[in-house]
């Protein structure tokens, strides 16, 4: 096995108080510790966009809000393709870059830091992978429509979005919100779905959601706050602990809104033909 030369962390700073740790906004607080931030399902749910949507060598695909680019490296590391990435967050971005470049600098990947309600790519692709991320924006419908527009015809949206059949209780919305800065209404499977209405649904599977045992949390933990003290060169144990008790917390807020969410793992693909009506059955 070739060992890769070790990278300069990529951050202007690292957090050198607890104080530091807890001050961070959540986009900040992803990137300070490397988190790899993933969509509902992570690895299973890229194993069946690249199944379901025939990606491979010869394929583009877009990465919207990439943070540090899970989705895209996962893909390209399985199939070959070729991705790029965007993050409004630009220590993301850069996170994104210094992943790439630790885990495989050959893999075809490119990150950039933009504002994808403005984002000008330049080219279409033969694949936008936006997982759950539609419910970031300030306006997912708009969004969803804009993404089309860098989509080659005949090309694939790979989506999983969380819904909720009933609305969340008041002190899950505010979970949702205040620690994940999603303001939007929390979608039904209904609503969630009609965001993408008039692409052809290739393939379609609902998922239930269970919190993780506290065991696992902790493993969890651990592991990504002592990577990321190594990559940053953290030394300091009081920022160390804080950066476990900070991740900890975002880990029993997801737990919470895993007792009401679902996710549907989605392979849509556009056909100029006919979008946006719809001549085949939904099942």
């Amino acid at each position: 096995m070739t060992l890769l030369p070790a990278l300069t962390w990529p951050l202007p700073k690292a957090p050198h108080t607890a104080a530091d740790v807890w001050s961070a906004s959540y986009p900040d607080f992803v990137a300070m510790i490397n988190q790899t931030n993933v969509m509902p399902g992570a690895h299973t749910t890229i194993s069946t966009w690249a199944l379901h949507a025939r990606i491979d060598r010869d394929s583009s695909v877009l990465d919207v809000a990439c943070t540090t680019g899970f989705t895209s490296r996962e893909l390209a590391r399985l199939t070959g393709c070729t991705a790029t990435g965007f993050d409004l967050n630009q220590d993301s971005v850069a996170l994104a870059r210094y992943n790439h470049h630790t885990l495989d600098p050959a893999l075809h990947l490119t990150y950039v830091q933009a504002d994808g309600t403005t984002y000008q790519p330049g080219r279409t692709f033969s694949h936008i992978a936006v997982g759950a991320a539609l419910g970031f924006f300030p306006d997912p419908p708009a969004m969803a429509t804009r993404l089309l527009g860098f989509l080659n015809n005949g090309g694939y949206l790979l989506a999983a979005p969380f819904w909720a059949e009933d609305p969340l209780p008041e002190h899950a919305a505010a979970v949702r919100r205040d620690v994940f800065g999603i303001t939007s209404p929390m979608e039904t499977r209904e609503q969630a779905l009609a965001l993408f209405a008039g692409l052809d649904v290739l393939h379609q599977n609902d998922h239930q959601l269970n919190p993780e045992l506290d065991d696992a949390i902790e493993h969890y933990c651990a592991s990504t706050i002592d990577r990321a003290c190594a990559q940053a060169d953290i030394r300091d144990p009081a920022v160390r602990n804080a950066m476990i008790d900070r991740l900890r917390q975002v880990k029993q807020a997801t737990n919470t809104l895993r007792r009401h969410q679902q996710y549907t793992v989605l392979v849509l693909r556009h056909d100029a033909r006919t979008y946006p009506n719809r001549y085949v059955e939904l099942f």
